[in-house]
């Protein structure tokens, strides 16, 4: 009976869903701010930065221990693949979206643009960078699988502390600068899955309630008095964040109803992929009234609004598009993998 405690999982989808939430509602205001409506929520998008992706990279490397255990012919076979048919598929369907979809975030290079979509493979611009840094963690940790994991761990902090420190190691690609700054929370995962779920066990609400108030105080110094650039600052704060999210995705998992929440982390891959594809159409929706007064005084609730809509919409749309599973799992695997692939890869494996 102890071991079923030590081992329950039920919080993962918790922490998927609050996750996926927090990516959602970040897209929307970044996108709205390109139009001037998204209010004051430009500074609370930066606070939320902190938390989604490390929090997504550490699960996803709860899942990813046996990797290490296979020969590269089966990391390539059994991983490598659907992250990689999946990341050229799903921004070959972004690039054709926005043929038809008017592209008007002036801050960033058109998905159209020829020589951004050759250096996909490698310079990753798309939205779709996290599947590209699941792959390249993937094979990084099977790399350097025969090193001491002290030394792994070591040198993924090392290099984190550096991409996280304005000025030090930015490579001005989202793509490389997340691979830097996260790497560190995938590999710590890989090696201590168990150790992870005994700690989720023994959570007690003021273990939560101390990590609350150290993330939101530290999230204060970084954004209210600018001290991002104190080296390890800001990997310290993702490091808090993941184990505040492990923590109150422990503790209110049990409240009934919030059960949407395990329902959006069931989904979260699925509303990924197809979450941004609503926000851009709800962009150029509002593109031609972005002028109205109406519009302004409600910039800092449009994203929360936007947010909202964006997440039902996606949700209802992933399970109308469930049967078409080439578009979640790679049809090169071969047939007696797919129901493992579908369960574990969609599901589990990647967000």
């Amino acid at each position: 009976m102890k071991e079923i405690q030590a081992e329950n999982r039920e919080w993962i989808n918790f922490a998927k869903g609050a996750a996926i939430i927090l990516v959602v509602l970040y897209h929307s205001s970044l996108f709205l701010n390109d139009l001037g409506l998204a209010g004051s929520t430009p500074r609370l998008r930066l606070v939320l930065s902190y938390f989604p992706m490390p929090v997504f990279f550490f699960i996803a490397g709860l899942t990813a221990r046996r990797m290490l255990t296979w020969n590269l012919t089966d990391l390539w076979r059994r991983r490598l693949l659907t992250l990689v048919y999946l990341y050229l598929l799903w921004s070959v369907i972004r690039v054709v979206f926005y043929l038809v979809v008017p592209h008007l975030r002036g801050t960033e290079r058109s998905p159209t643009d020829l020589l951004n979509i050759a250096l996909l493979p490698i310079w990753p611009t798309s939205s779709y960078w996290f599947i590209w840094a699941l792959a390249v963690f993937t094979l990084l940790a099977w790399l350097l699988r025969k090193l001491p994991v002290k030394l792994q761990i070591a040198l993924a902090g090392a290099v984190a502390v550096l991409s996280t420190t304005p000025g030090v190691l930015d490579l001005d690609n989202v793509g490389w600068d997340r691979v830097a700054a996260n790497f560190g929370f995938f590999i710590i995962a890989v090696y201590f899955p168990r150790t992870v779920y005994r700690l989720a066990a023994r959570v007690r609400v003021w273990h939560a309630v101390v990590l609350v108030v150290a993330y939101v105080g530290l999230a204060a110094l970084l954004v209210l008095l600018h001290l991002s650039r104190i080296p390890g600052l800001i990997l310290l704060e993702s490091a808090i964040a993941v184990a505040m999210g492990v923590a109150l995705a422990t503790l209110l998992v049990r409240v009934k109803w919030l059960n949407f929440m395990s329902t959006l982390g069931q989904y979260s891959f699925q509303i990924y992929l197809l979450h941004l594809f609503l926000v851009a159409s709800a962009l150029a929706l509002l593109a031609p009234f972005a002028e109205s007064v109406w519009l302004q005084r409600a910039g800092n609730a449009l994203p929360f609004l936007l947010a909202a809509i964006v997440l039902v919409a996606s949700l209802y749309l992933a399970k109308l598009l469930r049967r078409y599973s080439f578009l979640w799992v790679s049809p090169f695997r071969k047939r007696q993998t797919k129901v493992v692939s579908r369960r574990a890869q969609v599901n589990g494996d990647l967000l």
